[in-house]
């Protein structure tokens, strides 16, 4: 009982510290508000100067001529691997608008007023949940662990985003990707030899089943030997089953749906589906950037006040010598 009671008492202190602790955190919490508080109302000039010029800034920058958009598409690779069509987009993803030779204008082939833009260009790989040919997720943040069995990169396909200041641009800068990634001779010559590995294994299914189909009229209509048996206890005089190569047939057939599914989409080395769709909600919006800039500029503000107000501790510590 004493146990128990010593226990219980133990806990009841534990309790009340845990509850001293959070209102002690509480309390500094708040006085530490008020002292920024009066710090922001004895150097008023100094806050409002530099916050109104943030939010001035994050204004400015919002501004609708200077607004950026996100428009992002689904690309169906055929013929190449994921990570080779990766390696292509690399010329587009570390583009200069500065170098004649390594802009978007040079690489796409496109007009200057259509590149200059274009902010930004980039690829993400699509990750597959438990192997079923199924895009889960895209991996924005380019971290999906290698070593990661079950959950892995789809190598048929890649998720693009471009960033723009013109969305009325996009069917242009996507006419021109495609014809950038269409026409490069790696992944022409790849989706070339897999479009001719389709259409031989189509063509070697369909002699297959004539073969069988041919085999399987004579072995029905074929005379065998009379034979005699019991089974089941009774007399069987001949041979009273066929073989049909119901199953051979089939198999085939499989086979042979799944190559003509995937032929029938190898019309080019790469496509988007549903195009670009944009985001009409624009990563730079001013409310967005005005919050921001609130923010920033108060939190610059106290950290200048507080400079200001201690400007000669800080003088006396640095001519210490």
């Amino acid at each position: 009982m004493e146990k128990d009671k010593l226990k219980e008492i133990n806990l009841l202190q534990l309790i009340a510290m845990l509850f001293d602790w959070l209102g002690g955190l509480l309390k500094s919490v708040l006085e530490g508000l008020g002292y920024l508080l009066r710090l922001s109302y004895r150097h008023a000039l100094i806050t409002i100067i530099i916050t109104g010029l943030a939010v001035g800034a994050g204004l400015f920058l919002s501004r609708p001529s200077a607004r950026i958009y996100k428009a992002e598409a689904m690309a169906m690779i055929y013929g190449s691997e994921a990570q080779t069509v990766k390696e292509i987009c690399k010329q587009l993803e570390n583009s200069i608008s500065t170098n004649n030779l390594y802009s978007l204008s040079a690489t796409l082939q496109i007009p200057d007023s259509v590149a200059r833009n274009i902010v930004q260009f980039q690829s993400f790989y699509v990750i597959d949940y438990l192997k079923d040919k199924i895009a889960d997720r895209v991996d924005f943040d380019n971290n999906h662990p290698l070593t990661d069995t079950l959950n892995v990169r789809m190598t048929d396909r890649l998720y693009f985003r471009i960033k723009t200041k013109n969305t009325g641009q996009i069917p242009i800068v996507q006419k021109a990707l495609l014809n950038y990634f269409n026409t490069n001779e790696v992944m022409k010559t790849q989706f070339e030899n897999k479009k001719n590995e389709l259409k031989q294994e189509i063509d070697i299914c369909n002699a297959e089943c004539k073969r069988i189909d041919s085999l399987a009229k004579v072995s029905y209509f074929k005379d065998v030997d009379k034979q005699i048996k019991f089974e089941n206890n009774k007399l069987i005089v001949g041979e009273q089953k066929k073989q049909l190569f119901y199953d051979d047939l089939l198999n085939i057939h499989k086979a042979k749906s799944k190559a003509e599914i995937q032929y029938v989409n190898y019309k080019q080395p790469m496509a988007l589906p549903s195009g670009f769709a944009v985001i009409q909600i624009p990563i730079n919006g001013s409310v967005k950037y005005g919050v921001l800039g609130l923010l920033i500029g108060y939190l610059v503000s106290l950290i200048v006040s507080a400079l200001f107000e201690n400007r000669k501790k800080i003088a006396k510590y640095l001519n210490r010598k």
